[in-house]
């Protein structure tokens, strides 16, 4: 699948500075300042020559990111971290989220919770695709800090973090206040292999940690009005009325 990926086809401009990368199954977001750039999320391990390229595609280099934000610990999402943090870049997740992330605990959908539902065809695909991009492979991260709004003011694009726990106990979205937009991470997707719905939808809710939580996330993402939409799996949304619609917690089916 990623052998057809280009840049230039799936980093899409959100305003100026603020970039939505498109991955072949997971998505990444950038924010510019000059040569400096915040990145939130990493793709799966396999992903590097596309975020690679993607930061590329933008007049930039991976070594000069001023930080990597994490929405959450899922290898789809941290897949990367360890070799940025390796570069001397700080990585950050949220409090609640750090034993995910260095792998004291693991809040992650396993082969074993997906039963025999991992014979459908859908559900067989994506999970042969997460295990060539990496999706097994060992992304703990031992030295990830906690962050806080006074460190994001900082950052490029300045992103607020907004808590929207559920599908991981520290899941956390990021308002990015030039552009009014919302990266939702996994609490919110427009798409996802597992799912024959496309549009604003909940994972299913054998994905989620605490599934009970997921709506009131979603309520509260609703509130913030934000005008886009940059989910964690499917494309970007230029409308955030599609919240309205799984505001009363219905978790998309499997394929």
């Amino acid at each position: 699948m990623s052998s057809h990926w280009s840049a230039k086809d799936n980093v899409h401009e959100v305003a100026e500075d603020v970039y939505f990368v498109e991955g072949p199954a997971v998505n990444w977001t950038v924010l510019r300042r000059g040569k400096e750039f915040t990145l939130i999320d990493t793709g799966y391990p396999g992903n590097w020559p596309l975020l690679n390229a993607s930061v590329n595609y933008l007049g930039l280099v991976l070594e000069n990111a001023a930080a990597v934000l994490l929405t959450h610990g899922h290898s789809d999402h941290i897949g990367n971290a360890p070799r940025i943090s390796a570069m001397g870049i700080p990585v950050f997740a949220s409090q609640a989220e750090l034993p995910n992330v260095r792998r004291e605990v693991l809040e992650q959908v396993t082969v074993k919770d997906l039963g025999l539902r991992v014979l459908r065809p859908r559900i067989g695909a994506w999970a042969a695709h997460a295990v060539r991009a990496g999706g097994l492979s060992d992304v703990a991260l031992a030295g990830v800090a906690a962050m806080n709004q006074g460190t994001l003011d900082m950052f490029p694009g300045s992103p607020r973090m907004i808590e929207s726990f559920g599908h991981t106990s520290g899941h956390t979205s990021f308002l990015i206040p030039a552009a009014n937009a919302l990266v939702t991470g996994d609490a919110l997707v427009t798409g996802h292999p597992v799912s024959p719905v496309r549009g604003p939808q909940l994972l299913p809710a054998v994905f989620h940690h605490r599934p009970a939580e997921v709506p009131a996330s979603i309520e509260l993402l609703r509130q913030l009005n934000a005008d886009v939409i940059l989910p964690g799996h499917g494309p970007m949304m230029r409308t955030a009325s599609g919240l309205d619609l799984v505001s009363e917690g219905n978790y998309a089916p499997f394929g």
